[in-house]
C-alpha cells in the first residue's frame, strides 16, 4: 500500500493541518484557485436543507461548512459533523463553541466504518474528503443506506485538469499528493453513480474542482456483495 495514500498518514497530515490553520486555509485557496467562499456556498444550496432537518458534513475538516449548515437547518436541525483527525474536530469545535451552536455532535470515526440508522439524514455533505478517503466506495455506500429517499449527497471535490489546463496536472498531482493526501486516481463520481443513479455533476476552474449532487431515488440500490 501507498503510505502517503494510507489513512493513518492522512491523520496524522490532517493533525498537523489542526496545529497550522494558516497553512491549511491556503491549501485550500489554492485547491479552488481562489473561489472556494463562492464555490461552498454553492454546494450546501445544492443540499435544499429545511430548517429542523439533520445532516451530516462527512469528512467536516476545520469546520468550513458549519456557518452556512447551521444557518440552513436553523437552531432546531441537527448537524453530524464527522472526521478521522483529531486536529481537524478540535478546529471545528471551537467555530461551535464561538458562536453558541449546541445542536452540534462532533464525532472522530474512519468514514469507511460509520454506522447511521437508516433512512435517518436529510443531506449529507462532503467536500474535499472523498478524494483523500480511502475506502471512498464504503463510505458512499453508507451515506446511501442513511439518506431519506429524495434527499442528496453533494460532494465539493478535486480532480484533474481538463482542456488547457492539463498542462498544470503535471504540478498539482505529485503536490497535491503528499501536502493533502489527494488520490488523483479515485473515481469519486463513478462511485456516486454506482450508487446514485440522478447524479448531476457540474465543473469549475478548468474541471480541476467539481460539485456533484446525488439524489436518492425511492429504491436503494444495494451495495456490492449484499
Amino acid at each position: 500500500m501507498d503510505t502517503v495514500l494510507s489513512l493513518e498518514f492522512g491523520k496524522k497530515l490532517y493533525d498537523y493541518f489542526g496545529q497550522h490553520p494558516e497553512f491549511y486555509r491556503v491549501i485550500r485557496w489554492i485547491s479552488c484557485l481562489g473561489r472556494e467562499k463562492t464555490l461552498q456556498k454553492r454546494t450546501i444550496r445544492a443540499l435544499e436543507l429545511q430548517e429542523g432537518d439533520t445532516v451530516l458534513d462527512l469528512g467536516c475538516g476545520n469546520g468550513v461548512n458549519l456557518a452556512l449548515l447551521h444557518k440552513a437547518v436553523g437552531a432546531t436541525g441537527r448537524i453530524l459533523a464527522l472526521d478521522y483527525s483529531e486536529g481537524m474536530l478540535i478546529l471545528a469545535k471551537s467555530i461551535a463553541q464561538k458562536h453558541g451552536w449546541k445542536n452540534i455532535e462532533f464525532i472522530q470515526a474512519d468514514a469507511a466504518q460509520i454506522e447511521l440508522p437508516g433512512n435517518s439524514l436529510d443531506g449529507v455533505v462532503c467536500s474535499f474528503a472523498l478524494s483523500a478517503m480511502p475506502g471512498e466506495d464504503f463510505a458512499v455506500q453508507r451515506v446511501a443506506a442513511a439518506l431519506k429517499p429524495g434527499r442528496k449527497f453533494v460532494v465539493f471535490d478535486a480532480k484533474l485538469f481538463t482542456g488547457f489546463g492539463r498542462v498544470l496536472n503535471l504540478i498539482a498531482c505529485p503536490v497535491f499528493k503528499y501536502i493533502t493526501n489527494w488520490n488523483y486516481q479515485k473515481d469519486v463520481i463513478g462511485a456516486l453513480r454506482q450508487l446514485f443513479a440522478n447524479t448531476v455533476v457540474t465543473e469549475f476552474n478548468s474541471g480541476c474542482n467539481f460539485i456533484a449532487v446525488a439524489v436518492k431515488e425511492n429504491e436503494f440500490l444495494p451495495p456490492k456483495g449484499d
